[in-house]
């Protein structure tokens, strides 16, 4: 396995029983004896995750689990607190704070182990570029993140990139730090400039021995490959697509799904400028469907073919992505414009958050990430989004989760 534990523990006796006991499966225990030291470790070292005493010395452990929590290093890391405290109200301020799991001493390593692989093995979503359009950085955009699409869903040791957006910088960044760059794969939704313009910053790209394996639609006049060259011509930027040493191979999306490792992946054809593309991702028995930048057909058809009910047409239409995000664990979606936006917008390519919320709706999704923020729209205008849009689920009487996308934040889908 070659996973790397940290164990925050000052007792001799329990440092041993994990050390010994966990060692035999595959895992190297780093051993810290206070809360200070284990939290520089978690953050200066590639730890792949933590299990942590809540009494420890020099800091408690309630605050290594926030402060581990509010670190984008290690914001993901599974955490399962290890303690003699039996308080019902102990163990759900652990888990509140963003524990992943409790367990009591005395304790058998196999329980830790069960534990470890059901947490490596679960579906992890993370937001690496949340903004739609172009990036958007500032202190108004602060809390929600400026960057540009990019997102990962990782499942145990697989990871599929969403769009390179500027948010590619950072999760190449991070990748290159925890070693785990060597095979990636990534799909690109379409090729407008706010999905690929981080690619020519993307760090493991330029690394000899890494595997990058791009796949997306073919745009109108020219292969993707040709597009990704050209936003690298020196005109553009000082580095040619060939100048790095990835082994880079990119593949022209048909209609038949794709299997990447345990990634089943079907996808379809969605209502924006160019040749664009929404993803439905099947792993572990969830579902989650990525469709960030599409337009109802119904409004624009409306518009333009009122005496041939063009209306009617278009909700047939827009049934093809209620078809793709069907019964989703999880349905990223595009959510940029407020309802005023909107009305000065038609024909833009984007959606009316509540047009989204109803989407999700009625294909009975379990979370809605609202994601592609309008660049013009600061953290406040998100939060009025993220309240208008759970006001517009209780109306409907649905029990679908709603959240805004934030830059560095994780969904576990269950």
């Amino acid at each position: 396995m070659g996973r790397k534990v940290l164990l925050i523990e000052d007792e001799p006796e329990i440092q041993l029983l994990v050390k010994v006991g966990l060692e035999p499966f595959g895992y190297t225990v780093v051993i810290a004896e206070d809360g200070d030291k284990g939290l520089a470790t978690a953050l200066a070292d590639d730890i792949d995750a933590v299990l942590i005493d809540l009494m420890v010395p020099r800091m408690h452990g309630y605050e290594v689990i926030q402060r581990l929590r509010a670190d984008s290093r290690t914001r993901s890391l599974p955490v399962i607190v290890i303690s003699a405290k039996t308080f019902a109200s102990d163990q759900r301020k652990a888990l509140d704070l963003g524990a992943d799991a409790f367990v009591q001493k005395p304790f058998e390593p196999q329980e830790v182990h069960e534990l470890l692989t059901s947490l490596f093995w679960r579906t992890r979503v993370t937001f690496w570029g949340v903004r739609g359009s172009i990036a958007a950085p500032g202190p108004e955009t602060v809390r929600y993140g400026g960057n540009t699409p990019c997102v990962t869903i990782e499942h145990g040791e697989h990871m599929l990139i969403l769009d390179a957006g500027t948010g590619l910088r950072r999760l190449g960044i991070d990748l290159a730090r925890r070693g785990l760059a060597h095979e990636m794969h990534m799909l690109i939704s379409h090729t407008h400039w706010d999905h690929i313009q981080g690619f020519p910053f993307f760090v493991p790209a330029y690394a000899a021995g890494n595997k990058l394996r791009i796949y997306g639609p073919r745009t109108i006049d020219k292969p993707l490959d040709r597009v990704l060259r050209g936003q690298m011509d020196p005109e553009y930027f000082p580095v040619a697509l060939g100048d790095m040493e990835a082994d880079i191979e990119v593949t022209e999306l048909r209609g038949d799904p794709i299997d990447i490792g345990p990634f089943h992946i079907t996808y379809a054809y969605m209502n924006h400028p160019g040749v664009t593309l929404g993803y439905r991702i099947e792993v572990g028995g969830r579902v989650i469907t990525y469709a960030t930048d599409t337009e109802p057909y119904r409004y624009l058809l409306k518009q333009q073919r009122p005496d041939q009910d063009g209306e009617e047409y278009g909700r047939k239409r827009d049934e093809h992505l209620v078809a793709l995000a069907q019964d989703a664990d999880l349905y990223i979606a595009d959510s940029q414009y407020a309802p005023k936006d909107y009305e000065t917008k038609l024909g833009w390519g984007h959606t009316c958050y509540l047009d989204a919320v109803d989407v999700g709706v009625d294909a009975g999704v379990k979370c809605l990430a609202l994601f592609s923020h309008d660049p013009m729209h600061d953290d406040a205008a998100i939060d009025d989004k993220l309240e208008q849009s759970q006001a517009r689920v209780q109306e409907r009487g649905a029990e679908v989760k709603v959240v805004a996308a934030t830059e560095g934040a994780h969904i576990i889908v269950e």
